[in-house]
């Protein structure tokens, strides 16, 4: 299998065990939807010599098969692939399957693996590396003035969606309610990332929340000189003067940024938030950007009681995407 794949596995197995859904249950569910998400294949295996294993463990919707054939089943599998916003799309289209009463529960997430020679060869070309810091333990730095690129991580992240009715009636307390999520690509011309403000206000209109409900922002923020202040431009012109209240964090400083994973790496940090009530601070935050001027919460985490959050992707090829959560 490719690393993109076992990663997810692992995953999968520690979300079932979290939701208390018994396998058994799971096995009896016919056409149980399994939506993945990546923005690449298995890097690790197409760096090396073909084998007769090869077509099979490097098709982007392996991570996705591997889980329902691990388990053992009757699943329906759906993969997404939209840059960096592709596993919140995931679990985006996996709450929608949920809402049309196609599935009373879903497993849903992301898994990406690049962390290859090739693409951090690619990604240097692109200039999105930073290449002067002396620790890469602080070389990304969302928000902060001297932030030079992001930096490339790996890893996976599934969560068990499930209706309102069914959580309800085994009598378990969800991590959030999932209210609304928005799509738009980023206009013609224009800045990278631009099109996150678009995203925001589909969320909010589909969630039918009004702006000032938002307590918390998990931004998508790379630690990119441009992206991040696109980011923090767009929460500007949507939330105006009352973004200036709402905490705006990125936890790519702590964890780097998983590419296709990382939606559902906030998705899963924001649930902890709400639960724990306590927001993640910008890691490595240290120097104020002028242009970047939210309440970024540098370098130590804050206890604080969140009711509603709004979560930000943005993938290459334009694509951004929006979530709105709501605590229980």
């Amino acid at each position: 299998m490719g690393r993109f794949t076992q990663l997810a596995i692992a995953a999968a197995q520690q979300a079932i065990a979290d939701s208390g859904l018994s396998l058994d249950y799971l096995q009896q569910i016919h056409d149980l939807p399994i939506v993945m998400g990546s923005s690449a294949m298995a890097m690790d295996l197409l760096a090396q010599p073909p084998s007769v294993t090869t077509a099979v463990n490097c098709i982007p919707n392996a991570p996705a098969s591997a889980i329902a054939y691990i388990n053992s089943l009757n699943a329906c599998i759906h993969y997404v692939s939209n840059g960096c916003a592709s596993s919140l799309d995931a679990v985006a289209l996996a709450s929608t399957l949920i809402r049309q009463g196609k599935a009373d529960v879903v497993i849903a997430g992301g898994s990406d693996t690049t962390t290859t020679h090739y693409v951090f060869d690619g990604f240097n070309k692109a200039r999105k590396l930073p290449k002067d810091y002396e620790s890469p333990q602080t070389a990304a730095r969302p928000f902060d003035l001297f932030r030079k690129g992001g930096v490339i991580a790996e890893g996976a992240g599934v969560v068990i969606l499930e209706s309102e009715e069914h959580a309800s009636e085994r009598g378990i307390r969800p991590y959030c309610y999932i209210s609304g999520y928005g799509t738009c690509i980023d206009p013609l011309r224009s800045f990278e990332a631009a099109g996150i403000e678009g995203a925001m206000r589909r969320a909010l209109d589909n969630a039918g929340v009004s702006r000032k409900k938002i307590d918390y922002i998990s931004a998508h923020a790379p630690s990119d000189p441009e992206i991040d202040l696109t980011e923090t431009n767009s929460i500007k012109a949507v939330f105006g003067e009352y973004s200036y209240q709402i905490p705006v964090t990125s936890i790519k400083g702590a964890c780097g940024s998983a590419m296709g994973t990382g939606g559902v790496h906030q998705l899963i940090a924001t649930c902890l938030t709400m639960r724990n009530l306590l927001i993640p601070a910008s890691t490595n935050y240290t120097t104020k950007d002028p242009d970047c001027d939210l309440d970024h919460v540098p370098l130590i985490a804050r206890t604080q009681k969140i009711q509603c959050s709004l979560i930000n992707t943005h993938g290459f090829g334009r694509s951004n995407g929006s979530m709105v959560l709501e605590n229980v």
